[in-house]
């Protein structure tokens, strides 16, 4: 793995993983977070890659959504986020009493379009994916990121694979139950 500056990287320098998921649970982006924890450069990396692919309309959900809309604004992504209409949303569980005027704008509940989406989905794989902590603590990077690429995987291609299906199968017969309980005009 190179380094931003073309310095080689090494075991420990990886402070953690930044991800993101559409609310199916599929792996959308990842990136490794290099010696620098948390910070801004890799939400607006990722929403301009999603910017980039998905194109107009897009909804991201962010921990610190009501903060981070600002960021946005003030960053190099700010005329490209206005011109695609790029929503900044808050999941359900965002704190009620430390900003509700965004809130108000930004919540799932009062915007059309997003039914009964909590938009949790990173916390629900955050709180699965805990158990790689003890298989690649002590690998060496190679491993650490092939067992990392195979649980993304076995995510995508299993569980968020059979989630989906069964939404859409429990769905469907739930519109069939729907209409049939109307009379035949």
């Amino acid at each position: 793995m190179q380094c931003a500056q073309g310095q080689q990287c090494h075991q420990h320098e990886e402070t953690g993983f930044f991800l993101s998921l559409c609310h199916h649970g599929y792996v959308l982006v990842g990136a490794d977070m290099v010696r620098s924890g948390e910070q801004a450069k890799y939400p607006l990396a990722v929403i301009e890659k999603l910017l980039e692919v998905f194109g107009h309309h897009l909804g991201i959900r962010y921990d610190i959504s009501c903060k981070f809309g600002g960021t946005v604004s003030h960053s190099p992504l700010s005329n490209l986020a206005e011109l695609k209409q790029l929503c900044i949303l808050v999941g359900l569980f965002h704190g009620h009493t430390h900003n509700r005027l965004y809130q108000l704008h930004h919540l799932g509940t009062y915007l059309s379009g997003l039914g009964l989406e909590d938009l949790e989905t990173l916390e629900q794989f955050f709180s699965k994916s805990n158990v790689l902590a003890s298989n690649v603590q002590y690998a060496s990077w190679f491993h650490q990121h092939q067992q990392i690429t195979q649980y993304l995987k076995h995510i995508d291609r299993i569980e968020s694979f059979e989630n989906l299906s069964n939404f859409l199968c429990n769905n469907y017969h739930q519109a069939l139950e729907i209409t049939d309980s109307y009379p035949a005009l």
